[in-house]
């Protein structure tokens, strides 16, 4: 378990980017992303993209459910599952057979469709703490270890 305390948004975006330079591009990475309305997943999903090499905007996908970025090395998908009022509308979008794409998936509300949704390998929960706020990365899967463990200090 990695935790990391973010006092301003640059830390964000300086998490973000950490994490994105150490995600594989051949592999399928799913990342859960938890936490509060407005503590900040949008933010570091935003600047997460924009580390891969995005450079529109992002929006966030409350109401679509889903946004897809195709960049020039890997292909992301960032769903957010906040407004979803049944678990089988994943089945319904189609979304299901989708989950063994190689791709990069950023699941903000998994909680949401958890038994619909495959393992994350690495789930970061946002929370907040008087004035500022505490990201803790804990990996689930071997390939989640093996990314957070390259993003330890001693290892850069």
């Amino acid at each position: 378990m990695s935790e990391y305390l973010i006092n301003e948004e640059k830390e964000t975006q300086q998490l973000a980017e950490k994490l994105a330079a150490h995600c594989p591009e051949d592999k399928r990475l799913i990342i859960f992303l938890q936490g509060e309305l407005g503590v900040g997943k949008t933010t570091f999903t935003r600047f997460f993209l924009h580390a891969l090499g995005h450079h529109g905007s992002v929006k966030s996908p409350t109401y679509t459910l889903v946004e897809r970025y195709e960049l020039a090395k890997q292909l992301i998908f960032h769903l957010d599952l906040y407004r979803l009022q049944t678990t089988r509308e994943i089945l319904e979008m189609g979304l299901y057979d989708e989950f063994d794409q190689v791709a990069i998936w950023l699941i903000e509300w998994p909680e949401r469709a958890q038994s619909f949704l495959p393992a994350a390998d690495i789930l970061l929960t946002l929370s907040l703490l008087d004035s500022q706020r505490k990201a803790t990365l804990l990996p689930q899967t071997p390939l989640g270890e093996q990314i957070l463990k390259k993003m330890e200090p001693s290892n850069r």
